[in-house]
């Protein structure tokens, strides 16, 4: 970064000259204070109080690595990926020594997919600091997107072996587990989801048991607390627990209550009373121990409302011929900022290079698409 000079328009904006803005402001503060009143208005989320301090730091101090750092992470806030390496590149060269730095680094290159790269970043930030935790968990997550699912348990183990209360490892953990089939400890561990997503106020109970044979007598509201497909993938249980005796309502999004009145499960309803024990539909398979793949109940069985079914196979047919397929390429949120991106998305060019030469009529299900896409 190139400091501002004293006759150098102001960096806040404000059309007047540096020394008669904010370095008229900074003068009499020492170059610490400032230091620490920037990242306090960073920390705040007061970017743009925090990004004239920067600089004015770097114009008392050339080089300082903190100022340098942050100014990267308010690039990145803004969107500027492209200035926020730039800077958080220039600090690490400054001063490998802040674990900081190479993490906040080995998170925007994660996030710009350069996953190698990451990696060494997130291991630069442990040879720093062995002990802090983030950055194994940090760890964890970039070997699980480069598919090194046992590097990736280790990370999260590490984790957990310094802080074993810390959410959002155990709830990693839980998740590379479930997907290698371990699923005794995957299932227990996926009860920290809703304490590390901060849904839940509490940590799981640990006093917690799987629900006995019988349920007899027993008033069990399922919560749904994720998406819908993820919800009807858990209420596949439902019948186990009916089965068992128990009576069921179900607190959820009502666009699924038309489909589940029609099963016969719910027999209390869709507005659960208070009262009700309330079970998250996320946590049925370990309260059920279903620790076999195998043994797995099918598929949740919905039946579609004659009228409706009806109607749409007129409108279908009227789009074209069958096979009919529906497309989708982009799902999720992109996130601004350090932020894992919950973003899955394909260019409709290559989703179009993929399909050529099938017959189909396609019909796009893209929900906001932008301008060119369909």
């Amino acid at each position: 970064m190139t400091p501002t000079r004293r006759n150098d328009p102001c960096p806040c904006g404000s059309g007047r000259r540096y020394k008669d803005c904010h370095g008229k402001l900074a003068g009499d503060i020492p170059v610490d204070a400032l230091l620490q009143r920037a990242l306090l208005a960073h920390q705040q989320g007061r970017i743009d109080e925090a990004e004239p301090a920067y600089r004015d730091v770097l114009v008392r101090d050339p080089g300082n690595a903190v100022a340098t750092h942050y100014l990267g992470m308010v690039a990145w806030a803004r969107g500027d990926l492209d200035s926020a390496e730039r800077e958080m590149r220039a600090a690490l060269a400054a001063d490998a020594t802040v674990p900081d730095f190479h993490n906040n680094l080995g998170l925007l290159l994660r996030d710009t997919r350069r996953i190698g790269e990451a990696i060494a970043c997130f291991r630069g930030a442990l040879g720093v600091d062995p002990a802090w935790y983030e950055a194994s968990n940090n760890l964890g997550l970039a070997l699980e997107a480069a598919g090194d699912w046992d590097g990736a348990v280790a990370a999260y183990r590490e984790a957990i072996a310094r802080a074993p209360r810390f959410a959002p490892a155990l709830q990693n953990l839980a998740r590379v587990l479930l997907t290698r089939g371990e699923y005794s400890e995957g299932w227990a561990l996926y009860r920290w989801r809703l304490y590390a997503q901060g849904v839940a106020a509490r940590e799981p109970d640990p006093a917690a048991a799987p629900f006995p044979a019988t349920l007899a007598g027993r008033k069990l509201a399922i919560v749904a607390e994720q998406g819908l497909g993820d919800v009807l993938f858990f209420l596949r249980f439902a019948p186990e627990l009916v089965r068992r005796g128990a009576r069921l309502a179900f607190s959820g999004d009502a666009r699924l209550r038309s489909m589940l009145e029609r099963t016969g499960l719910f027999a209390l309803g869709f507005d659960p009373h208070p009262r009700l024990e309330a079970i998250a539909a996320g946590d049925l398979p370990w309260m059920l121990e279903a620790n076999d793949a195998a043994r797995f109940p099918r598929a949740f069985a919905l039946s579609p409302e004659a009228g409706r079914l009806s109607r749409w196979r007129d409108e279908l047919q009227a789009l074209g011929p069958a096979p009919r397929i529906a497309l989708t390429w982009r799902a999720g949120l992109a996130l601004a900022g350090p932020a894992r991106t919950q973003l899955k998305a394909l260019a409709p060019e290559a989703m179009g290079a993929a399909l050529r030469g099938m017959k189909a009529t396609w019909i796009s299900i893209q929900r906001l698409p932008r301008d060119g896409e369909r």
